[in-house]
């Protein structure tokens, strides 16, 4: 590799994963309390989304290690299928 890459390997970016989205109205969002479940759009055990910024990197599926949550990628897009899942 050359050295202008070698220097962008150690950057730090952030990774985020989304479990799922919903709406809820302004009165619905006021009326949340403790312990009150929120219904995502998507069903237990589905995929979930990894992003890097705002770009989807992956899809993974939601496990826990060593009493941590994580993440095991199942599917890591190439350039091609990144762009079309953006």
């Amino acid at each position: 590799m050359s050295n202008s890459i070698n220097m962008l390997l150690d950057v730090p970016l952030n990774m985020s994963v989304q479990l799922g989205q919903t709406k809820m109205s302004v009165r619905q969002l006021l009326r949340l309390k403790k312990g009150k479940l929120v219904l995502l759009n998507r069903l237990s055990g589905e995929a979930v989304d990894v992003f890097i910024g705002d770009r989807m990197l992956a899809k993974g599926e939601i496990t826990v290690e060593s009493d941590r949550i994580a993440v095991r990628i199942s599917t890591l897009y190439g350039s091609k299928e990144r762009y079309k899942n953006l």
